[in-house]
């Protein structure tokens, strides 16, 4: 059997979420900022509006042109880097040097003067990288952001400190939301894992809890082990801050964040200070370990294992110990801080002895210990719901007995209930049977040639609007209805050839974007990983894009055709004989 448009979507969208984790790994081991920023203010109005997505590309000086949409660091940033996303307005020489003059497009002033307190002109330091440029609009997301903003405000509420003397504000106790959306995700998917036998999504929830071929716990765990393991994993590998280190044995000590000099052999050095800062709103456990060459003389013992509460920080020394016998010269290395919520039930001596034993085997250890202890708890908390929810069926039948009496005493009241049930039951029906195409038949039902000639005029609509600037929020709606009506023009009375053309279309557009982004991307005077990561980054994004935009499209495409044939049913009843399921 042939996948349907649901289906296939769902790969897509898996797919990309899959490259954007690549992509991320791609770029730690690159050593680059991850190619995507969301818009925060107005201040690149119209080409760039706050809440849009705009994936970008580190490059060098020499590749940025006038009129070029960079991304560099405010030279105002204290603590944290501040990226700022504005347009090239002039390129100068200072001492055989190339600077920027950048401007918003909606401010009246450059960025390096005006009222405001001005940036130096930026600098190959301050560069980190440009947009993918369509013409002269930079290739974006539109409003994709908007709930990272909402939540990154939402947190800025929870983390505000609280004055002397004041109780904790109710909004604090927010922090139990991801913990909600978490056990909301694991019964998702249980329902997603249940076969489908034409069974609505209530059926499914209901069978997987308290059917006659309920998930067995076994499973049940395995799956929120499963899960767990992944999660916890993907976020190990963020949850580290790392500092370089170099030791200096009788030479002059290296550049770095933490460097060490040592006479000589079999002597230790002063020790450097190391601070921990938990900004997080819940309590952290972590551990310090160093690698490298230099990483065999450091000695961490104050701040090999750690526990800090919100907000708390905690300073410790690390000193270098070279043994008799180590040769003259500079060793380099890291010093890794790991910290994370999830160890808070392990012991700090566990943390230790671990770290003890194997840097690098603990943090797995650990992640996996981790994941056991969440996967239990999940998993009592879905057998309690379980027997809450079977308890409540006993006493619902019960319950309309004892309703009987009420409902003869207030009949008008009844009758209104069961208008509003109708009428919600109406509403999900239209609901329903407006996304039907993407659990209808599969999607290459139907005849080829003439949905992919829809595609292609699509497109040569599209192309000029694109052109001219118009966007991909104006040309792929004008597109889309335009090709709904040249679908039926051309025979098309079937939804699965309208939904096919819509695929089609929804492939060229992705298909372009991502064939001049990649160009984009490769023309950078950088090694081979940079652009690579810049490129499976990008991908994942714009099969996203896609992933997002068939559902719209593919609904743009039916209207005009189911429009078209309304009419014309109205118009010559004969066609009510011909087949079609628009």
């Amino acid at each position: 059997m042939k996948p349907t448009a649901k289906q296939i979507l769902g790969n897509i969208l898996f797919a990309a979420v899959v490259l954007l984790i690549v992509g991320k790994f791609l770029t730690v081991v690159a050593g680059m900022p991850f190619p995507l920023s969301v818009v925060s203010s107005h201040s690149m109005e119209p080409a760039l509006y706050r809440g849009d997505v705009m994936p970008w590309m580190p490059c060098a000086m020499a590749d940025i042109r006038e009129g070029d949409v960079v991304v560099f660091a405010s030279a105002q940033s204290w603590g944290e880097e501040k990226l700022v996303v504005h347009r090239v307005t002039d390129i100068r020489d200072t001492d055989g040097e190339r600077a920027l003059i950048t401007k918003g497009d909606a401010n009246n002033y450059t960025d390096q003067a005006g009222p405001h307190v001005p940036e130096p002109p930026v600098t190959g330091d301050m560069l980190r990288g440009k947009a993918i440029m369509l013409g002269d609009r930079p290739l974006k997301i539109p409003f994709a952001g908007v709930p990272w903003l909402m939540f990154h405000s939402a947190v800025e509420a929870l983390t505000r400190p609280m004055s002397a003397g004041q109780p904790q504000p109710g909004h604090h106790y927010g922090i139990f939301i991801p913990a909600v959306i978490a056990i909301s995700l694991v019964v998702a998917g249980a329902v997603l894992w249940a076969p489908g036998n034409g069974r609505s999504m209530r059926e499914k929830l209901h069978d997987c809890i308290l059917g006659p071929e309920r998930l067995s716990g076994k499973r049940v765990f395995a799956c929120l082990l499963l899960f767990y393991v992944i999660f916890l994993m993907i976020a190990a590998s963020f949850s580290y801050d790392r500092l370089s280190t170099s030791v200096a044995i009788g030479e002059a000590p290296l550049k770095s964040s933490l460097s060490f000099d040592v006479p000589r052999a079999n002597e230790t050095s002063f020790p450097r200070s190391v601070s921990v800062v938990n900004p997080s709103l819940l309590p952290v456990r972590g551990m310090v370990y160093a690698s490298g060459s230099a990483g065999r003389f450091l000695d961490t013992g104050e701040v090999a294992a750690f526990s800090l509460k919100q907000g708390e920080r905690f300073s410790g020394n690390v000193t270098a110990h070279v043994p008799a016998g180590t040769a003259p010269g500079a060793y380099t290395g890291n010093l890794y801080i790991y910290s994370t919520p999830y160890w808070s039930l392990v012991p700090l001596s566990a943390i230790e002895a671990l770290n003890d034993w194997h840097p690098r085997g603990a943090v797995v250890a650990l992640t996996l210990f981790s994941a056991v202890t969440l996967a239990t708890g999940t998993f009592l908390l879905l057998a309690a719901l379980s027997f809450a929810v079977e308890r409540w069926r006993l006493a619902r039948g019960s319950l309309a007995w004892r309703l009987l009496p009420l409902e003869a005493r207030m009949p008008s009241t009844w009758r209104r209930l069961d208008r509003m049930a109708a009428s919600v039951d109406r509403v999900r029906h239209g609901i329903r049977r407006l996304f039907s195409w993407m659990h209808g038949p599969d999607v290459d039902a139907g005849g080829r040639g003439t949905p992919l000639a829809v595609s292609v005029a699509c497109l040569t609509v599209a192309a000029p609007l694109l052109y001219r600037g118009y966007g991909i929020a104006f040309a792929v709606p004008a597109a889309s209805l335009a090709g709904g009506v040249m679908a039926y023009i051309a025979g098309c009375r079937w939804r699965t050839q309208f939904m096919r053309a819509a695929l089609l279309t929804t492939t060229w557009f992705a298909g372009l974007y991502l064939a001049t982004s990649v160009v984009h991307v490769f023309r950078t005077n950088h090694s081979l990983l940079v652009p690579l990561a810049s490129s499976v980054t990008v991908a994942g994004i714009i099969l996203l894009v896609f992933a997002v935009l068939a559902v719209p499209v593919g609904l743009l495409f039916w209207l005009p055709g189911r429009l078209i044939h309304m009419i014309r049913e109205k118009w010559n009843p004969v066609v009510l004989l011909r087949g079609c399921d628009l």
